[in-house]
């Protein structure tokens, strides 16, 4: 029986399912390692085994998958076996965008997203309320996420769930 193991040092996170969009195979970190020094590094894998959590803060479990991180300063490593880290991932920031509670997507059945007008009137002066109007969909960060659409516009009111 034979057993091979790697030669490079990496990190093992345990990440929510649902942070899982964000993060890219590929995507640069920085380790952030015991003594407060930096070693920059990137997402090597992204497991495909979902972990249940029995400690979630609902009480009914949080989901986690295992992202592993390569440390690109093998030397910066070198003298740690095993040690708690901490790992930011590069992030994308983005400035006037339209945005909306994740709450307010509704998915539509032929593919794709759309938002419900609330109750009110359109620019033309006709009732808008409950109406379905498709949107882009981009990035999504603390419970919003940023709208496109050939019919959204800002100041619309649209419906969420609470």
């Amino acid at each position: 029986m034979l057993s091979v193991s790697a030669t490079t040092k990496s990190v093992h996170i345990p990440v929510e399912t649902l942070d899982l969009g964000t993060i890219k195979a590929g995507q640069k970190v920085t380790v952030v390692l015991p003594d407060g020094t930096e070693s920059a590094g990137e997402v090597a894998t992204i497991g495909t085994t979902i972990k249940a959590d029995q400690e979630g803060e609902s009480g009914t479990g949080v989901t986690k998958i295992n992202v592993t991180v390569s440390v690109d300063d093998a030397e910066a490593v070198k003298d740690i076996d095993a040690a708690p880290v901490q790992v930011r991932f590069e992030g994308e920031a983005k400035k006037g965008v339209l945005a909306v509670p994740v709450g307010a997507l509704l998915a539509l059945r032929e593919g794709g997203y759309a938002v419900r007008l609330a109750e009110g009137r359109s620019a033309e002066g006709r009732s808008a309320g409950g109406r379905l109007v498709p949107v882009d969909t981009g990035m999504f960060a603390r419970g919003l996420v940023e709208i496109s659409g050939e019919d959204i516009a800002e100041g619309m009111k649209v419906e969420a769930t609470a």
